[in-house]
């Protein structure tokens, strides 16, 4: 699958338009709910939640495709009345924020909707669409955009499955929703150090990863993980503007003294909500301890930090 074009994150409708940053942040290595998001049920490879706000519920999927290079993909969809709205995440795509592209939408092989109007923002792009499209969604495998220079298709496996499901999540009430939610994930182990949870004005969420794979996010490593990983979800910034990471290694048996700095890493703004930094493991392996990674905007104080744990 060829994309060699720009991306994108919209709101055309607060319910989907939120989760697209939290799918796009689930393409780096793992999956990731939007924070407050309840979730209803999987069905078909597709994820079913409520919204966090209002009583919309949304249906997603996401996977690396290995014809073009593993790149991630996602989809998110949702009712609105006599519209849906689905929001498209490509990892490679590169969207000015706002920008507005009219393209054929092909199920299949068949156009469905010959000038399908869509909105970007770095790794996505947003459409409202008449509610008619559904019985053709149902019946199709692909979904395809003619972009110029190249075709960004998306594999609907699964679509009537999630689409029952999210019917279903729409007519329960939202008390029932919370009571379909699985429970909270069992508290990390013991020595390993919590996610942050302070309020900052440029980092909406972060977490750490083993590598680049497609894993779950974790809190406690072993000693020979070969590079680990932080992806965070930025807000309120513009292009220009530079978040640095500053990896430190706070309490830990080897030689180094408290609080050591291992890297300081300056990464760009500007081109999407989504950026990530990794260290790559030492020769001798982690020394057991506890660590952390300081965000800082634009040279300013610390205004959040996620912490980890090497395990003996």
């Amino acid at each position: 699958m060829a994309k060699t074009v720009e991306l994108a994150k919209t709101n055309p409708t607060g319910a989907s338009g939120r989760v697209a940053a939290a799918t796009a942040l689930a393409l780096f290595a793992g999956p990731a709910l939007a924070a407050g998001e309840i979730p209803f049920e999987k069905a078909g490879g597709w994820e079913i939640e409520r919204a966090a706000r209002g009583p919309a519920c949304m249906m997603s999927k996401s996977y690396k495709d290995p014809a073009d290079d593993n790149a991630g993909n996602a989809l998110v969809f949702a009712l609105a009345g006599d519209k849906v709205v689905m929001t498209f995440v490509y990892e490679h795509w590169i969207w000015d924020k706002n920008e507005k592209i009219r393209v054929p939408l092909v199920l299949d092989k068949t156009t469905a909707i010959a000038k399908s109007a869509w909105t970007g923002d770095g790794q996505t792009l947003t459409a409202e669409l008449p509610a008619t499209i559904v019985p053709n969604l149902l019946a199709a495998k692909t979904m395809i955009l003619k972009l110029d220079g190249a075709d960004a298709d998306f594999n609907l496996a699964g679509f009537p499955q999630g689409y029952e499901s999210l019917r279903r999540c729409d007519s329960a009430p939202a008390a029932a929703v919370a009571a379909a939610a699985p429970p909270p994930p069992a508290p990390a182990p013991a020595g390993a150090s919590p996610a942050a949870a302070t309020p900052s004005a440029h980092v909406s969420q972060a977490m750490t990863f083993p590598g680049d794979g497609d894993v779950p996010p974790q809190a406690v490593f072993a000693r020979d993980t070969p590079k680990i990983l932080v992806a965070v979800e930025v807000r309120g910034v513009k292009p220009g503007d530079t978040l640095t990471a500053t990896w430190v290694a706070e309490k830990t048996g080897a030689a180094a003294p408290p609080n050591f700095t291992i890297a300081s890493v300056a990464i760009p703004l500007g081109a999407g909500p989504l950026v990530s930094s990794s260290v790559s493991k030492p020769d001798t392996g982690w020394p057991p301890g506890q660590y952390r990674v300081d965000l800082s905007h634009n040279g300013g104080p610390v205004e959040f930090s996620q912490r980890f744990a090497i395990k003996e």
